[in-house]
């Protein structure tokens, strides 16, 4: 089966996707997956000179994107398995890499953008609230849970990390106060 058949199959019916497909396909489909999101989300940021150019820094941020997905595809299946419902936690991870096409939004979203017709933060937020949404969606089909526990599950990542970057902040403000004045 080749990669363009294999989207078409997602496409055509996610359910029967998702039960019928072995590791291997969905890998593929899931590492291109990841692979054109980051190239989109590397050429947003350079639009807007906000990364370094060349190959290793968009290394950096592939290795930075499916770094953070790894994390977060293990805590959610480590939540979900906890609960009882039964799923993959590989499958989960490629699925997650099927959501991140969707950041391909942000290539021309980008061009209305340094045209000065649309904000780069609006674009970036619009798009990760797509994607937010459709891997609402795969969760659903691949762990047979409801909505408000797929988006509990997928919100409690996100909500240890912010949790970390305010411990830090916290930390970093006592620093500065005690220490430094």
């Amino acid at each position: 089966m080749n990669l363009i058949a294999t989207v078409a199959d997602l496409v055509d019916g996610p359910r029967d996707f998702i039960d019928r497909t072995g590791i291997r396909e969905m890998g593929h489909v899931g590492l291109l997956g990841y692979l054109s999101g980051t190239l989109s989300i590397f050429l947003f940021l350079r639009m807007f000179s906000a990364v370094p150019p060349g190959i290793f820094s968009f290394l950096n941020v592939l290795v930075f994107v499916l770094g953070v997905n790894f994390c977060f595809a293990a805590g959610i299946h480590l939540f979900l398995e906890m609960t009882g419902a039964g799923g993959g936690a590989l499958k989960l991870f490629f699925l997650f890499g099927v959501t991140e096409f969707f950041w391909a939004l942000l290539i021309p979203l980008g061009f209305l953008a340094s045209l000065g017709y649309l904000n780069p933060g609006a674009d970036c937020l619009l798009c990760f609230i797509i994607v937010i949404l459709a891997r609402i969606s795969v969760m659903r089909r691949l762990y047979l849970i409801s909505r408000k526990k797929a988006l509990l599950s997928l919100g409690l990542p996100y909500a240890a990390l912010l949790a970390g970057f305010f411990m830090v902040f916290v930390y970093a403000i006592f620093y500065l106060v005690w220490l430094v004045v």
